[in-house]
């Protein structure tokens, strides 16, 4: 994958680690291939996949495509995509954005806010105060005025703009996706590109 620009799915939900999802991590991987993904984040809700089972389904995909996994948790002040983070340490149920970010520093991760006014106003004005390293400006659960909001949240703030699919169905997968400019082949590269500042598109 050397040379090009990758297109990277960063949000992206299975079962059973996201009951709200419909798909299997391996109908996942499928779609994330047939849409020319080259990096595929699972991101469930509060929920770190285990090493090992991530090793088994990068087997399964093959060389086509970079699985990596992040998580999604569910704070007070909204919900939040980490990348880099190895356990659930001193996550806990109704902690604050604030509690979690300083977790996520201690641990050198990366954390993008998602969706940030798809539940609550009060909830992504409140990022503009937030040390967070980008904002998730378009997904498959976002509208026109919740995406034209986090676009300005991103601008005012000069944060990197996240495009990802927020999946919960194989039609999503790779819907909406983020350029990188480099490699990425690990999830610290990962969180280097996304605190560097990344290219994006948005798919429709």
């Amino acid at each position: 994958m050397s040379g090009k620009l990758l297109k990277v799915d960063l949000h992206v939900h299975t079962r059973p680690y996201s009951p709200c999802s419909t798909i299997s991590p391996h109908e996942a991987i499928k779609a994330a291939i047939e849409a020319e993904i080259d990096v595929l984040v699972f991101t469930d809700h509060d929920t770190i996949w285990p090493g090992r089972e991530i090793e088994e389904l990068q087997k399964w995909a093959g060389p086509a495509l970079r699985l990596l996994s992040g998580i999604e948790v569910s704070c007070l002040g909204g919900h939040f995509l980490v990348y880099g983070l190895e356990s659930l340490k001193g996550l806990h149920y109704n902690m604050t954005a604030a509690e979690l970010i300083s977790i996520v520093r201690r641990h050198s991760a990366a954390v993008v806010v998602a969706h940030p006014f798809r539940f609550s106003m009060e909830d992504g004005n409140a990022c503009y105060n937030l040390d967070i390293d980008g904002v998730e400006v378009d997904s498959s659960n976002t509208t026109p005025s919740n995406r034209a909001l986090a676009g300005k949240l991103a601008e005012k703030r000069n944060l990197p703009r996240i495009y990802a699919s927020d999946a919960h169905s194989r039609r999503d997968v790779g819907r909406y996706h983020t350029l990188l400019p480099q490699p990425i082949n690990t999830i610290s590269d990962l969180v280097h590109s996304i605190r560097q500042g990344i290219r994006n598109l948005r798919q429709d």
